[in-house]
């Protein structure tokens, strides 16, 4: 047997153990194929990103199908998609070049001509927004395993669902880390640094928001365009406010590599740095950031460290690092997810049909331990919010990234302040 399919044959009887979910109808339906569409930025600036996200989606098409004749994986038995007569799952890409309208038609064409079950995606707040609202007028599930603005699921619609966690929880780790890792250092102050596209002004706010409610003060807040090369002046507001520690809110890699060697060109070391959003964490942030990025903090929705711990996850992240070449990043953890619980939700209904796939979303109950992320599992609120998302703070420890919050994933303490471990390399 090749490493591959031992591997995958590993995966399966782990994750076949111990999966639960709804008890399906009665009533089932024999295809040949799931369909699944994928929205993401496949060409353009995020390009990276949608690679990623792609390579995610395909894993998990492969394992449920039950590649090279081994057993499929639906995430809820060892005999795969058997309530669906054990198909094939194909992936259907959608590119959507970070742009809300080329979504939204792109949405409709893997709706209309490519005859998807279901789509995943889109990464992109405002393209994730628009496809889901032409989505809802098509009564077509969407899964959303890379979106966090938490406004995508509050206002009310049908056939929106997202696995990852919202803006507010990954928020909200990050300042419960800052006051575990300070200790007895003093964290009166907050800045928030921004960059100005609609994903990070939300993440600003959120944070602004929890700031407040924690009884920090806001001491300065700056924002910055996403194409903006010098930022200077931004960084600068910043320092003048004097805070004992910055948030950095970004959605994309480039910005984020620019706001931290901004940083260290100015020689602003502030005791304690932060970064939210996606973009810290697209595949070549963290090399590309290199010195820049040491000893910073870092709220995510994925851990690779942690997941490596799972008897479940190892196994999925050595297949996909043999396949791909590269780390498993957070972008393509939560592609493979939100796959994951699409499909597992048909397999539930015994049926691709919209309604039938709807209300087996509703009900489904995936225990933390058979997911590759570090979770409670998932579980959709009345919002269609997974309340099982949870978020970890990891510290940057020369190229790698380890965690530091919460105390029962952490191996190692962090390093405070975090200036301290930024020194060596200004």
């Amino acid at each position: 047997m090749r490493a591959w399919s031992r591997i995958l044959f590993l995966v399966l009887v782990v994750l076949a153990a111990g999966c639960t979910g709804s008890e399906p109808d009665s009533e089932t339906t024999s295809v040949e194929e799931v369909r699944v569409g994928v929205l993401a930025p496949l060409s353009g600036a995020d390009k990276a990103v949608g690679t990623d996200s792609m390579r995610g989606a395909q894993l998990a098409a492969r394992l449920l199908s039950g590649d090279e004749g081994q057993v499929s994986l639906a995430g809820i038995g060892a005999d795969g998609l058997a309530r669906l007569g054990r198909p094939k799952v194909t992936v259907v890409p959608g590119d959507t070049t970070g742009d809300a309208p080329k979504g939204v038609s792109e949405a409709a064409r893997l709706v209309v001509n490519e005859r998807v079950a279901g789509l995943v995606g889109a990464y992109h707040t405002e393209v994730t927004d628009a496809a889901a609202a032409r989505l809802e007028r098509e009564g077509v599930p969407f899964v959303s395993g890379d979106a966090s603005a938490d406004f995508l699921t509050e206002n009310g619609r049908a056939w929106f669902f997202r696995t990852a966690p919202t803006d507010r929880v990954l928020a909200e780790s990050a300042f419960s880390a800052l006051e575990v890792v300070a200790g007895d250092e003093p964290v009166r102050s907050v800045g928030i640094l921004s960059a100005t596209d609609r994903r990070s002004k939300f993440a600003a706010l959120q944070t602004k928001s929890l700031a407040a409610e924690a009884g920090y003060e806001v001491a300065a807040e700056a924002t910055f365009g996403v194409t903006q090369q010098d930022l200077t002046a931004p960084v600068n507001k910043i320092r003048a406010g004097q805070p004992d520690a910055v948030f950095v809110v970004t959605s994309s890699g480039e910005p984020t590599q620019r706001a931290l060697g901004t940083f260290t060109r100015l020689g602003y070391n502030p005791p304690g740095l932060l970064v939210l959003g996606a973009g810290y964490f697209e595949t070549p942030a963290l090399q590309a950031a290199g010195g820049d990025s040491q000893g910073l903090l870092a709220s995510a929705g994925w851990s690779r460290e942690v997941a490596a711990r799972n008897p479940a996850a190892k196994p999925v992240i050595e297949l996909y690092e043999e396949e791909f070449g590269q780390p498993m990043s957070e972008v393509a953890a939560g592609s493979f997810t939100a796959v994951l619980t699409l499909v597992k939700a048909m397999n539930d209904a015994g049926s691709i049909e919209a309604e039938r796939v709807r209300t087996a979303l509703l009900n489904l109950d995936i225990p933390g331990r058979d997911t590759i992320m570090p979770w409670n599992g998932v579980r959709f609120d009345a919002t269609h919010q997974n309340i099982g998302a949870t978020a970890v703070v990891e510290q940057v420890d020369s190229d790698a990234l380890r965690v530091v919050f919460p105390g029962e994933l952490a191996q190692d303490p962090a390093k405070w302040p975090l200036a301290s471990a930024r020194a060596p390399d200004q």
